[in-house]
Order: C-alpha cells, then sequence, then structure tokens
C-alpha cells in the first residue's frame, strides 16, 4: 500500500477508537466513528482497484486468488477475535454466534444482530459484500451505473426513517457499497490524472477542513453523518494524500507511523473489547489516564496479534508454494 495511506489508516482507527471510549464524564467521539468508517470504506474500494484494475482491464484478474487474499487476510483475526469474545462473555453458542462467524450480521437490519458479539465485525461483513462484487461493478463503471447507483442511494436515504438509520444507512452492505464505490470511481479518476499538482499547504488545510466537518457533526442531520457529510472531505484527502508531498506525508512516511499503520486492522477489531475490559476492571483513574492505558494496552494486544498472524499468513504462504 502507498505508505501515506497506510499511515492514514492509523489516525482514522484511532478516531474509531476513542467513538467507543466513554469514561466518567467524557463521551464517546462519535463524529470520530462515523467519518472512521467512511474513510476505510472509501480507501477499500480506492486501493482495491488501484491493485487489481489493471489486471481485469486485460482480463488477467483471478476471482479466486482475489476472494482468498481478502479473506485469509480478515477471516482469522476475525475468528480469534469472535473466539476472546465468547471466552470472556460466555455467552451461548446461538444463531448470532453463527451469523458472526460467516460474516453475515450487518444483513440483519437489527442492532442486537449486528452490533452482537465483537460488535466492530460488522463492518467485515460489509465490506466481504464489497469484495464480492467489486470485480463485477469494476468491469461495468460507467457513467451510468454511477448514476444508477447514486439514485438509489438517494431514494434510500430520503425513504429511511430516523430510527432506521443505523440498521440501514449505516451498517447495511449494499448500502455501504456506495463509499466503497466512490474509493473505485476516485481510483479511477487518480490514474487518469497523475499528474495533478496541488497548492503548496493543501495537505494541512484538508486537515482543518476534516476537523472542522468533525466539529460542526452534532448539528447535521443525522443521516448526513452516516457518510455524505464525509465524502466532501475524504475524497479530496485521500487523492491529496496518495501523491506522497508536502509535510504531512513526510510524517506519514516515518518509521513509527508506519508501524502504527501496520496495526490498523488488530487494532480495529480488538480494540472495543479491551476498552470495555479495562475500564471495568481497572480502579477508577483520571480519564486521561486511563485513556493513555487503553490505547497503551490496546497498541501492545495488536503488536502481538499482528506478529502472530503475520507469521501464519507468511506459513500458509510457504506451504501453498511447496505444494
Amino acid at each position: 500500500m502507498i505508505e501515506t495511506l497506510q499511515s492514514l489508516r492509523f489516525i482514522f482507527v484511532m478516531m474509531i477508537f476513542l467513538s467507543h471510549f466513554a469514561y466518567r464524564d467524557i463521551s464517546a467521539f462519535d463524529a470520530g466513528g462515523d467519518c472512521g468508517v467512511a474513510f476505510f470504506f472509501i480507501l477499500s474500494g480506492f486501493v482495491c482497484s488501484l491493485s487489481y484494475g489493471k489486471r481485469l482491464r486485460e482480463g488477467q484478474f483471478s476471482y479466486g486468488d482475489f476472494l482468498w487474499k481478502r479473506v485469509r487476510k480478515l477471516y482469522p483475526l476475525h475468528l480469534f477475535c469472535l473466539l476472546f469474545y465468547l471466552l470472556v462473555s460466555h455467552a451461548p453458542l446461538d444463531l448470532k454466534v453463527l451469523l458472526n462467524a460467516l460474516l453475515l450480521q450487518s444483513w440483519i437490519p437489527d442492532a442486537d444482530w449486528y452490533f452482537s458479539c465483537n460488535k466492530v465485525s460488522w463492518f467485515l461483513s460489509s465490506l466481504l459484500f464489497c469484495y464480492l462484487v467489486f470485480p463485477w461493478v469494476y468491469r461495468h463503471l460507467s457513467k451510468y451505473l454511477t448514476l444508477i447507483i447514486l439514485t438509489a442511494y438517494i431514494a434510500v436515504y430520503c425513504l429511511t426513517p430516523y430510527d432506521r438509520v443505523n440498521a440501514v444507512l449505516y451498517v447495511f452492505p449494499a448500502v455501504r457499497f456506495v463509499d466503497f464505490y466512490i474509493g473505485m470511481l476516485l481510483c479511477q479518476f487518480y490514474e487518469q490524472k497523475k499528474a495533478l499538482v496541488f497548492p503548496k499547504g493543501t495537505e494541512l488545510w484538508l486537515m482543518l477542513v476534516l476537523l472542522l466537518t468533525l466539529a460542526v457533526y452534532p448539528f447535521v442531520d443525522a443521516k448526513l453523518r452516516n457518510a455524505p457529510l464525509y465524502w466532501v472531505v475524504l475524497i479530496p484527502l485521500i487523492l491529496v494524500f496518495v501523491q506522497e508531498k508536502g509535510l504531512v506525508s513526510r510524517v506519514l512516511k516515518t518509521r513509527p507511523m508506519l508501524f502504527l499503520g501496520s496495526l490498523t486492522m488488530p487494532l480495529f477489531l480488538t480494540h472495543q473489547m479491551i476498552i470495555g475490559i479495562l475500564i471495568h476492571r481497572l480502579p477508577e483513574m483520571p480519564v486521561m489516564l486511563m485513556l493513555a492505558v487503553c490505547v497503551f494496552v490496546a497498541l501492545i494486544i495488536s503488536w502481538g496479534v499482528q506478529i502472530i498472524f503475520s507469521r501464519l499468513l507468511r506459513l500458509g504462504s510457504y506451504k501453498g508454494r511447496d505444494k
């Protein structure tokens, strides 16, 4: 992955982290959660198109190989987190657990189902759908398909009642595919306009606009918060940072930031459970100290998990070559 984008992943996963941290008089940073999720869907569409677009255009794409690479990166870690949840919570083995194991929970428009077990795994459920349809959609990218998808999204947006916003606009896989599709369109534009030149300081201005967007979140309609609010800033942000120029990009390309970026997926999948355990098990302490402890422990655990699963992936690759 492009280095600046890898490091940006850590920044946005920390936004999601803060959206799940509520302690004493500090409420959860809901704006960061919605923004982070939108970023990862858009980035996934962008990266998939960047990595596989040429092969799809030239007829050298293997659907099975593509899915296998995606699933083997996500699924073992997902099952590990699900098992950890079951061991800690002593939850019964029921249909909810089965749907979580199969990453189908996001298709059930009920919070008791799509936020069951390891709650954040709903994202993987919706992302898996995006991966499944990506090759077909990429082959049919056109102005007409874009018009159809955006028209359908607007219709769903308008018809969704406010008490179903989370179930439909925030979680439901077919709706979140719109964010993924925006990433695909963004990649297409990037490949056609690689020589784009942005004024000096654009990165800093975009980060400021992002902060302002997060600040106005509480005053924006609940439907807009789920994704459209952030499209305006996330689209140019990715397009600018993929150029890897500017002061912020130089910071993002440092070894510490790249290392933190490599921990994104294990941190995403484990952080909510870790926060919950630490807040309930540790003695009461100042808010910032509790936050620091939660972040530190989450990073250490994510690092260990990353090492274990990276080695397992390499081992699986070696065995595959031997065959």
